[in-house]
């Protein structure tokens, strides 16, 4: 398992308060952030939205955030990286105050990227009855 490894690495502090971090502003939404255990890495999701926020893993030389989402989120950080049709990367390095405050934002847009996708799907359910 992937978390096995991140928590082996060299990088385990950062790996777990990066972690901690994740799940604490997760939260902060009134949802129980939940990991997901997988061969190639860790996910955060929450039952309400039966969809995930982002997953962590460990690298040679950071930690790597990658927002589910991350292709639809306004990045006023310039923090995400990556061309991918949906997923899009933060590297940390240093979890400082502009870290944490990135991270704040990219949870806090994924949140309300996940409350629309519901939205919509109520609208649809609705006009189809």
């Amino acid at each position: 398992m992937q978390f096995d490894k991140d928590m082996n690495s060299e990088l385990a502090k950062l790996f777990l308060d990066v972690r901690e971090f994740i799940m604490k502003n997760i939260s902060l939404f009134r949802f129980e952030a939940k990991e997901r255990y997988k061969d190639n890495l860790t996910s955060f999701y929450t039952d309400e939205f039966c969809n995930g926020f982002c997953y962590i893993k460990t690298k040679n030389d950071y930690i790597r955030i990658g927002w589910f989402k991350g292709a639809f989120i306004d990045d006023k950080f310039g923090l995400l990286v990556g061309d991918g049709k949906v997923l899009r990367g933060q590297n940390i390095k240093k979890f400082d105050a502009t870290c944490k405050k990135a991270i704040m934002f990219y949870i806090k847009e994924t949140h309300a990227l996940l409350t629309e996708n519901i939205e919509k799907k109520k609208l649809k359910k609705s006009l189809s009855n």
